[in-house]
């Protein structure tokens, strides 16, 4: 019996999907504090240049994924908001269609970030964050 326990739990933890915030090269590092005010809006210059956050499909299970354990926040609080930074004059960030187009815009446009599954990623982005879901 222990031994099944032992082993579903190592299964789920070799389950785990990894992410990573990702920019172009130009960035300099940056810790979960920074990357939270970039994609809230409340960041959007660093190093001289115009921070530009991407985010993917609202059903997308790396952006679930990437607002809990990044932003803090659930879809509904994310939504509100965006709705009170709307009569601020603010908008959300872009919205790219899939993580291939996410990681194509990061390496052409500098200042750009976004996140994406880490296995996607290849050796022409840097790095900025990882984490894990937990299962």
């Amino acid at each position: 019996m222990r031994k099944g326990v032992l082993l579903l739990l190592l299964t789920l933890c070799l389950n785990a999907q990894e992410y990573a915030v990702v920019s172009n090269k130009i960035l300099d590092d940056m810790n979960l504090m920074q990357i939270r005010a970039i994609f809230l809006k409340k960041l959007v210059h660093a190093k001289g240049l115009h921070i530009v956050p991407i985010n993917l499909p609202s059903n997308s299970v790396t952006r679930k994924s990437f607002e809990v354990h990044v932003l803090k926040m659930q879809t509904a609080q994310l939504k509100s908001y965006w709705t009170s930074q709307h009569y601020l004059g603010k908008r959300p960030p872009l919205v790219m269609k899939s993580p291939q187009s996410a990681l194509v815009f990061v390496k052409k446009v500098q200042g750009a970030l976004s996140y994406v599954k880490l296995q996607d990623i290849d050796a022409s982005v840097k790095v900025l964050y990882r984490w894990k879901d937990k299962e």
